[in-house]
C-alpha cells in the first residue's frame, strides 16, 4: 500500500514538471528571438549611421577639394597681378636709373673738347707742365662729376693725360688707335661703345668726342661703369638682366647670368682687342627661358640653369636710344605661398562651414546630453569647490604661518645685525677712548695755557686757543653723535638713497683710530655720485664688518694696505674690499658667508659678520661674494641696484 501511494507522487511529479518545462523553454526561446530581434535592428541601425558617415564624408572631401582648388586659382590670379603691378614701377625705374647714369656724364667729352687747356695741351703733347697741369684738372673733374675716368687721347691713339677714381690704375701712355670707339669718333667726331675692358675684364661703356681747332688734334673720352647699379640690383629680389641688341647678357643681377645670350640671340662680332671669350659665348649654354603662360605685357617663364628649374614672372622694357632691352625674372615665391594660402583658405572656409552644418545637425543630440552632464558637472563643481575651500584655508593658514616666520627670522636678523654693531663698538672701545682722550688732553693743554694770556692780558692768544678748543670739541661731539648713530638700535622703516661715498666715508671714520694704530694704509677709489636704495646704517656696518675682517688679515703683513673701491657698473654699483693679507683657505672660499664660518683662531671671532653682511645685502636686492686676488689676498666685492646718479667727478684719495 506504501509502495502504491510512493509511486502516485512520483507519476504526479513527473506530470507537474514537464509543463514546468516547456514553459520555461518557451520563455528562453522568446526572450532569445526578442534579443536577436534588437540586435538585429541596433546592427541595421548602426550600419545605416556607417553608410550616412561614409557618404557624409565623401561629399566633405569632394566640396573641400573643389574650394580649395578654386580658391588657389583665385589667390594665384590675385597674386600675379599684385606682383606685375609691383614690378612694373621697379622696372621703369632701372630704366630712368641706367638713363640717368649715362646722361649726368654725356655732356663731359664736348666740354673737354671744347676747352682751351685741352686743346693747347693735344696740339703740343711734350710740354710736361701743361699736361701736369692737364691731369690735375681732370683729377678735380673726375671728383666734382662723380665718373670713372676721363681720357684724353693725341691724333696717334695714345693716351696723352687721364684720371680715374681708382688710383692704382695706369692709363697715361695706353695705344689705344685701335679701339673703335677712337675709331668711330675720328670718323663721325662723336661716338659710343659698350664692350668689355680686356684688362679689368669688366663691361664699361665709353662715349667720345672729337677735338678739333682747325684740324682733328685728338679725342676726349668718359668711361662709365655699372658697379653701383648692380650691386644695388643684387639686393632686391627680382633679376635683372640688361642685353645688348644682340641679345647678349652685359648687366646683371646675378654673375651666373653674364656674358651669356638669350636662346635665339644672335653672338655679337666684337673686335678681338675689346671682347672677352664668354662675351663671345663660349663661356656658358644660352639662358632658355620657355614661355610657360602669356599674360598682357608679361609672362610666366621657365629659366632652367644647371639642375635649378624655376618659374618667373617675366617683364621686359627697351631702351631705345641705345637698343638695350632690359629683362625683369621676378621671383614667384610670394605667389606660391599665396597660393597655398588660398588653399588652405579655401579648405577652411568649407570645412568650417561643413562643420558648422554638422553643428546644428547634432546639436539637438547635444543638448539632451548637456543637460544630463550639467547636472552632473554641477554636483561636482559643488563638490570640487567645497574641496578647494578647505584648500584654501589649509593654504592661508600655511601663508600666515609663513609671514609670522618670516617676522620673528627678520627680529631675529635685527637683534644680530644690533649684536654686531654692539661687538664692533666694543672691541673698538679701547682705540675710540684714545681717540676721545687726545682731544681732552689738549682741552686741558690749551685751558692751561689760556688762563696765563688772560693773566697776561693776551686776548689775542685766549681767541686763539678758544677757537681750537672749539675744534676739539667739535671733533669729539662728531665722534659721539657717529657711535650713538651707529649704535641705536635701527627702525629700518621704509628704504630711501643712500650715498655709496659717505657710507665708506662713515665706515672709515668709526675705525680710523684703528687703522692708525694697526699702521694700515687705506687707498680709495670712489665714485662721488653713487646711490643706492636701502638703509644707510645697514650699510656702514656691513662696510666695518668688511674692514675689520681686512685689517684682522694683514696683521702680520709687513706694509699692510686696504683698497676700498666704488664705480657704476651699468645699473649696479660695485663696491670693493681688497687686502693684501695671506687670503682666504681655499676650503672656506666658498663657505665664507655661512654662520660660525671663520679663518680666525679661536676666541678672535664666531663668524657672524660675514653672515649678517651677506644677509644685509641681500635685503637691499644685491649680492655679495668672496675670492682671492691673484697678486695675493682677499677681495669681497659687493653688488647692488644703482639709482640714478648725478654727473659727480670721482675722488681718489689715499690714507694712512
Amino acid at each position: 500500500m506504501a509502495a502504491s501511494v510512493e509511486m502516485m507522487k512520483s507519476d504526479k511529479v513527473k506530470t507537474d514538471i514537464g509543463p514546468l518545462l516547456k514553459r520555461r523553454y518557451r520563455e528562453h526561446m522568446a526572450a532569445l528571438t526578442s534579443f536577436i530581434t534588437k540586435r538585429s535592428a541596433s546592427i541595421k541601425r548602426g550600419l545605416q549611421r556607417h553608410h550616412r558617415a561614409a557618404l557624409f564624408l565623401i561629399v566633405s572631401v569632394v566640396v573641400i577639394g573643389l574650394s580649395s582648388f578654386f580658391s588657389q586659382y583665385i589667390w594665384r590670379e590675385k597674386s600675379l597681378r599684385s606682383l606685375q603691378a609691383v614690378n612694373e614701377p621697379r622696372i621703369e625705374l632701372i630704366a630712368s636709373a641706367v638713363r640717368a647714369e649715362i646722361n649726368r656724364q654725356d655732356h663731359l667729352p664736348i666740354l673737354l673738347a671744347l676747352d682751351a687747356d685741352v686743346q693747347r695741351v693735344l696740339a703740343n703733347p711734350q710740354d710736361s707742365a701743361l699736361l701736369e697741369q692737364i691731369n690735375q684738372k681732370l683729377k678735380r673733374i673726375i671728383a666734382e662729376a662723380d665718373t670713372r675716368a676721363l681720357y684724353l687721347i693725341g691724333r696717334d691713339g695714345t693716351v696723352l693725360s687721364a684720371a680715374s677714381s681708382d688710383p692704382a690704375e695706369m692709363i697715361i701712355g695706353r695705344d689705344v688707335r685701335d679701339r673703335s670707339y677712337f675709331l668711330k669718333a675720328i670718323e663721325s667726331d662723336r661716338s659710343t661703345y659698350l664692350g668689355v675692358d680686356p684688362v679689368s675684364k669688366r663691361v664699361r661703356y665709353y662715349l667720345a668726342e672729337a677735338v678739333t681747332n682747325g684740324g682733328l688734334l685728338g679725342v676726349a673720352l668718359v668711361r662709365i661703369e655699372f658697379d653701383a647699379l648692380e650691386q644695388a640690383w643684387a639686393r632686391s629680389a627680382e633679376r635683372v638682366l640688361i642685353t645688348d641688341p644682340d641679345g647678349i647678357v652685359f648687366l646683371t643681377s646675378d654673375p651666373a647670368f653674364k656674358y651669356r645670350a638669350i636662346r635665339g640671340a644672335t653672338l655679337p662680332h666684337l673686335p678681338t682687342e675689346s671682347a672677352l671669350p664668354n662675351y663671345l659665348g663660349a663661356a656658358g649654354e644660352p639662358l632658355d627661358l620657355a614661355i610657360t603662360q602669356q599674360r598682357g605685357t608679361t609672362s610666366l617663364v621657365r629659366l632652367r640653369i644647371g639642375d635649378d628649374d624655376a618659374t618667373y614672372l617675366y617683364q621686359k622694357i627697351p631702351l631705345l636710344e641705345f637698343g638695350w632691352t632690359i629683362h625683369s625674372l621676378a621671383d614667384l615665391a610670394v605667389v606660391e605661398s599665396d597660393q597655398r594660402d588660398g588653399a588652405i583658405i579655401g579648405a577652411a572656409i568649407s570645412a568650417l562651414i561643413i562643420s558648422l552644418l554638422l553643428y546644428l545637425v547634432q546639436r539637438q543630440r547635444a543638448y539632451l546630453a548637456a543637460r544630463e552632464a550639467g547636472v552632473k558637472l554641477q554636483s561636482e563643481v559643488t563638490e570640487r569647490t567645497h574641496e578647494l575651500l578647505e584648500a584654501n584655508a589649509l593654504l592661508q593658514s600655511e601663508v600666515d604661518e609663513r609671514r609670522r616666520t618670516e617676522a620673528r627670522l627678520r627680529a631675529t636678523q635685527n637683534e644680530l645685525v644690533q649684536a654686531g654693531k654692539l661687538a664692533a663698538l666694543g672691541q673698538m672701545s679701547a682705540a675710540i677712548a684714545h681717540e676721545v682722550n687726545q682731544p681732552l688732553a689738549a682741552i686741558r693743554t690749551f685751558m692751561a695755557s689760556t688762563k696765563i694770556f688772560l693773566q697776561r692780558g693776551n686776548a689775542k692768544e685766549v681767541a686763539k686757543n678758544l677757537d681750537l678748543i672749539d675744534g676739539l670739541a667739535e671733533r669729539m661731539a662728531s665722534i659721539t653723535n657717529h657711535l650713538k648713530i651707529f649704535a641705536r638700535k635701527s627702525d629700518p622703516g621704509r628704504p630711501e638713497p643712500v650715498s655709496v661715498a659717505r657710507a665708506i666715508e662713515g665706515a672709515v671714520f668709526l675705525i680710523e683710530s684703528q687703522i692708525k694704530e694697526a699702521g694700515v694704509r687705506i687707498e680709495c677709489d670712489v665714485q662721488l655720485d653713487l646711490q643706492v636704495l636701502g638703509y644707510a646704517v645697514q650699510l656702514e656696518q656691513v662696510l666695518v664688518n668688511l674692514i675689520r675682517n681686512a685689517l684682522d688679515a694683514v696683521v702680520e703683513v709687513k706694509l699692510p694696505a686696504i683698497e676700498i673701491a666704488a664705480r657704476a657698473s651699468g645699473d649696479l654699483v660695485h663696491i670693493s674690499i681688497a687686502d693684501n693679507g695671506p687670503g682666504v683657505p681655499p676650503e672656506l672660499i666658498e663657505r665664507i658667508f655661512d654662520p660660525f664660518v671663520t679663518s680666525k683662531p679661536i676666541g678672535k671671532g664666531l663668524g657672524l659678520g660675514l653672515s649678517i653682511s651677506y644677509g644685509i645685502v641681500q635685503d637691499f636686492r644685491g649680492r655679495i661674494h668672496a675670492a682671492n686676488r691673484p697678486q695675493g689676498g682677499a677681495e669681497v666685492v659687493i653688488e647692488l641696484p644703482r639709482l640714478v646718479p648725478e654727473n659727480v667727478p670721482r675722488e681718489k684719495a689715499a690714507h694712512a
